[in-house]
């Protein structure tokens, strides 16, 4: 069978637990896709657009923080901050995340805040980029 065991978790919850045919994830040099019968592997992802594809052919997109996957023995486990449905995210929020860390980058800071306020910026402009691509349609 063509499909591999994939477990995702984020910080809050578990969110996907279940076969899966492929996984498109953010990883630090673009895209990656696993699939099935991958080499064994631990990747860095970074804040993005992830997909996955079940084992019953269908799509579940989501955006998702950063963190890292570890892919052994046909078992893929992805450990994140955050992630996060298209119909999950709160686009007022994302705007005044976005705004806030803007602000922010616009102030003297620390090498430690700059870094984190561009990563606060990264995480809410993704937000807002998937929440337009998936739900601009409903």
């Amino acid at each position: 069978m063509n499909t591999f065991e994939l477990t995702i978790i984020a910080i809050n919850k578990v969110f996907y637990e279940g076969q899966s045919k492929q996984l498109i994830l953010p990883a630090t040099d673009g895209l990656m896709g696993i699939m099935a019968h991958h080499e064994d592997a631990v990747i860095a992802v970074n804040v993005g657009e992830m997909r996955i594809l079940t084992s019953e052919d269908k799509w579940i997109t989501a955006m998702t923080g950063a963190g890292h996957v570890q892919v052994a023995d046909n078992k893929v486990i992805m450990i994140v901050d955050t992630v996060e449905r298209p119909e999950e995210i709160d686009e007022r929020r994302a705007m005044e995340a976005k705004e806030r860390a803007e602000e922010e980058l616009r102030q003297k800071q620390s090498n430690y805040e700059y870094y984190m306020s561009k990563a606060n910026l990264a995480r809410a402009m993704e937000r807002l980029k998937v929440k337009k691509k998936y739900t601009s349609g409903l």
